[in-house]
Parts: C-alpha cells; structure tokens; sequence
C-alpha cells in the first residue's frame, strides 16, 4: 500500500497526502494552498536582507510541490540553491524533475547529505548555507530535516571549512583520530596513547579498506565533535585506493599519519593521487626514504618498530607452558612456501620465465639494492632482459607489485633456509608454516616442527623457555631491523640475529644484542652461548634495559608526536 496519495483537478496534482504510521496523515500544502508553501521562503532582498544571493547558498529542506522552489528562482535568478529530499514517492507524486542549475541531494543518510553540501558549498566559494525548511517535512522526520536545518543554519554564522581547519597540534593535549581494524598493532597504539594522555577515538573497519562514503561520513561527523589534532592508519588502512579520501583530507587540512610496519613500497605505489602536504608517512626502514621522496612524499620519517614490554615480560618464564615449547635454540617464522606461489600465481607471468624469476629472486639477496623495484629495472634488466621487459612491458601496476612482492618473498625463502641448515647441529625448534617439512624432508639431523604459534596469546610465554632465540630477517628490510629483536629481549630471552646496520642507533652490539654478519658465524655463536649462561643472562639484561629506555610502543608514539608538533610549528 502505497504511502502517498496525490490530489488531481484537471489532470494536474495539486496536492499530496502523506499517511504516517501512529499519526494523523500530513498534507503538503492542506487548506491554505499554495501560500502554505510560498511562506517558506524569505523575503525579497530589498524588503529583507536577510537573504542575500552573493553570500548565500539557498537549501530546500523538502521540494514538497515545487511552488516555493519556482518562485525562489523567480525572485533570485542569480542565486545558487539546492534541493535535499529523500522522499522518493512524494518526489514520483509531484512529479519532480531537477532543473539543471539546482543541486539535488537524496541521501537517506543525514550526514552523507551534509557531506555533499559541504562539498557542492566548496564549489560555490564557500558561501554560507541558508536553509528554507518547509514544515511537512520536519513533521515527515525531524532528525532527518531538523538536524541539517540546524546544521546549515550555523554556517550562517561560520563557514563549514574555517570551522574544521582550526589550527592542529597546537593546543594542550594532542587529539588522535585512529583509523582501527583487526590489524594487530592498534592495540598497541591505543595504550600508548592511555600511557601518554592522548585522547583518541577509533574509526573502526570491519575490511581492509572501508566503503567511501561510510568512511567520509564517520570522519566528517569526529571532526566536527572530537576536534582531532589528526587522522592515523596503519599501513594506509581504510584509504581508498582511488585518492578520494587524501583530497577530502586536503581540503580538511587535516594532516594523515600513516604509520608503516610493512613495506610500504609494496603498498602504497598502488594507490593515486597520495602525495599530500598533510599527509606524513613514518617507515620502520630508513632505506625507504629517498625512494618515497623520489615518488613526491615529502614528509616521510624514520620510526623503528617497537614493543609492548608489559605483554613481554621476564615473568612470562614463570607460566607452564607445554614441553614442546622448550628448546636449546629455537627459529619461529614463515617458510615463504605458500607466500611465494600466490604472488608468483597473482603476477600472471608465463610459467615460462619462472627459473628467471627464481634466479632473479637468489641475486637480490647479495644485491646492494634495497628497494626490489629498483633492483630489478636495474640489475634484473642485465641478467634476464626478457622477464623485465616482460615485467614492464605486459604487467598492470597490481601485476608488477605482486612480482615484487613474490620475488623478495623468494629471496627471503632461500636467504631463511641457508641461515636455518646453520643451526640444524643443535636440534633446534622452528615453528611455523609447514613448509619447513617440505625443505628439510631430508635432512638427517635432529630437529623439531611445531605449527605456528599466536603472537597475543602464546609467543610471550613462548620466548622465554628457548635458550637461544634465532632470528634471520625478511629480505624487504635489507638495512632494517624486525619485531622479534624487541619482543625477545622484552621477555628476558636470548636472541641472536643477523646484522642490519639501522640496528646500530638502537642497541650496543655485542653488549645488548648479538648479531652475526655471515651466515657461517652462526654455529659457533650459538655453540658459545648455549655454554657461558652468565655472559648470556648479562646480554639479555643489558638488552632487555635498552628497550625499556628506547624501544617500547610508548616511545614510537611519542616521537610521532614530537615530530608532528614540530612541523605544525609548536616549541616544546
């Protein structure tokens, strides 16, 4: 049953009854005609200023029958209007067709709706909104058509964009707008923001990257009410691939942190229209920097990654844990088996090039290049000149970008189980995927699988009960160093890892941290410290002391903060 009636005489509607549920019916216009509707409008600008077409941008709150709209246009050529009206079968009733010259908004969303004012209003100069609200329809649905009379009705008295680009970082107590998901580091973030006093709101995504306009709702509605200092994702999470949200985040002038502790060159060279004065990318790896300078981000920052040293503590040794988890030397991460054939498989390119590719993948290893694009237009384009001119050639930016990803994915398979064989005399324990069943099918020393373990629940109490805790690094950090440096000495646990030179700043090699250079340094220091406890222990405390100083999720905070206050010119 329909909701609307329309009144005919002639042929022509002249009125339409809306029927509502638990309340009387409502009629547009009723028994005082068409003055009814006429009487919304305001006066004519020489009797009235209180209208004034170079100032002001008309919105019809309800187009109703159409008669205030038509003498509006007849009273004030010139001006600009739009029309909001979300009654789809009063609009069919009246038979509404949009001039061309006005706006049209037919949002079921309010704040959807004041978006695309806000934006049409940018178009327009600015000017100020004044509402004409016709009365049936604040009747109709008052949060609906009240909340955005009130809303426009301000701007009367400001501009909508003076009001949301007040000055950032600037006032007492800094405001974070976070961008949150499953992803497991916002719970860190979040804590450090407790831990520093940061107020903070989470914008919270169900997928990777969230609907446009859902994202551009909730934003705009925190921006106006929390006020944030700025928006912050991980890894450039919730941002539209199209650059969408960096131009909304531009006229906001809202700066746009993105925190990356994945490759960023892997990520974000998918994405259009990014670069942005506001936007501000931190790295874990210092290496990425000129490369992402030399792609037009300016503000781009080194930030190592960090831990949580309450979840990883010493007393985690303490726990019962089961004895499968106990080891003399221990290895947990990804085999790259599985991680490798995707990618390969997402790349498209013919299987005739897969030896190239895998050759290629084992020359990067001892490459000086650290970024793997760069290496292979370079270094790849001399050694296998048909797979890149293949690569550049035939492949779209999504093809090429899982080639790069598959093959450091490659690189750091081989590099993984060169430097794993290493410590394969002391029976060691390496937990992860099952791919390292499948690479060490043969060999006939003792060793020990266990399936992957969870980083939350069961990697803090894991660490302690290894001796030593070896750790080989991804190939797509060649400078940096990873989480497990952290997290282990967090624990009070031994680590011994591979050397990266972006280490340095952080620990005291050789006092807080033990690193080998060449992989054939392994079975001789992990022999020496599987024997001097007391040497090890003094490491572990001496490490587990710098990263309580320096290294903790609380810290890295901070230093985004610091670093954002004084861009936006505040002494501290």
């Amino acid at each position: 049953m329909s909701r609307v009636t329309a009144k005919y005489e002639n042929g022509k509607c002249v009125d339409i009854e809306i029927k509502r549920e638990n309340a009387s019916p409502l009629m547009l216009l009723g028994s005082g005609g068409k003055a009814r509707e006429l009487a919304i409008l305001p006066k004519n600008a020489v009797k009235n200023e209180s209208f004034d077409e170079n100032r002001h941008l008309a919105v019809f709150l309800g187009h109703g029958m159409g008669i205030a709209l038509e003498e509006f246009r007849h009273l004030y050529p010139r001006a600009s209007a739009a029309v909001v009206d979300k009654e789809a079968d009063i609009l069919e009733a009246a038979g509404f067709s949009c001039p061309e010259d006005i706006f049209f908004c037919g949002c079921e969303d309010r704040l959807e709706a004041l978006t695309r004012l806000s934006n049409w209003q940018e178009q327009n100069g600015g000017k100020a909104f004044f509402p004409i609200a016709n009365p049936c329809y604040l009747r109709l649905d008052k949060e609906y058509y009240g909340f955005l009379r009130e809303q426009l009705a301000a701007s009367q008295k400001f501009n909508f964009w003076e009001k949301v680009r007040y000055k950032k970082f600037q006032s007492g107590k800094t405001k974070l707008l976070l961008v949150s998901s499953k992803y497991f580091l916002m719970g860190e973030v979040v804590n450090a923001c407790k831990n520093l006093g940061i107020e903070y709101q989470l914008i919270q995504l169900e997928n990777e990257e969230i609907a446009q306009d859902e994202f551009v709702k909730r934003l705009l509605e925190s921006i106006i009410v929390f006020k944030p200092d700025a928006l912050m994702t991980l890894n450039h999470l919730g941002i539209d691939r199209e650059g969408v949200l960096v131009d909304l985040l531009n006229k906001l002038e809202l700066p746009f942190i993105s925190w990356f502790v994945d490759n960023p060159h892997l990520i974000l060279y998918s994405y259009a229209g990014l670069t942005s004065p506001f936007l501000h990318i931190f790295t874990w790896d210092l290496d990425n920097i000129s490369a992402l300078n030399a792609r037009g981000f300016d503000n781009v920052y080194y930030l190592p990654l960090g831990t949580d040293a309450v979840r990883f503590h010493p007393d985690n040794r303490k726990k019962s844990v089961p004895s499968s988890w106990k080891s003399s030397v221990s290895f947990v991460g990804n085999s790259m088996i599985d991680k490798v054939q995707k990618r390969w498989e997402a790349s498209s390119v013919p299987e005739e090039f897969y030896r190239d590719f895998l050759a290629l993948a084992e020359n990067f290893i001892s490459s000086p290049k650290r970024v793997a694009e760069e290496f292979i237009l370079e270094d790849g384009k001399r050694d296998f000149p048909k797979l890149v001119g293949y690569y550049r050639e035939k492949l779209d930016t999504e093809q090429r970008l899982a080639f790069e990803t598959g093959m450091t994915w490659e690189a750091t398979r081989l590099y993984r189980l060169n430097c794993v064989r290493q410590i394969l005399d002391f029976s060691p324990l390496l937990v992860g995927d099952n791919g390292w069943n499948v690479f060490l099918k043969d060999e006939n020393r003792p060793w020990r699988w266990h399936s992957p373990v969870g980083y939350y629940d069961e990697l803090p109490y894991f660490y302690p009960h290894s001796v030593i805790n070896f750790n080989c690094t991804s190939m797509q950090m060649k400078g940096a160093s990873n989480q497990r440096i952290l997290d282990i000495p967090a624990a009070g646990a031994f680590v011994l890892t591979d050397y990266r030179e972006q280490m340095e700043p952080m620990f005291d090699i050789g006092r807080e941290i033990i690193c080998f250079r060449e992989k054939e340094e392994i079975p001789d220091l992990v022999r020496y410290y599987l024997s001097h406890d007391r040497e090890r222990e003094e490491i572990v405390r001496r490490g587990r002391e710098r990263v309580l100083k320096c290294h903790t999720w609380t810290h890295r905070i901070a230093e985004i903060i610091r670093t954002m206050k004084e861009y936006y010119g505040r002494d501290l």
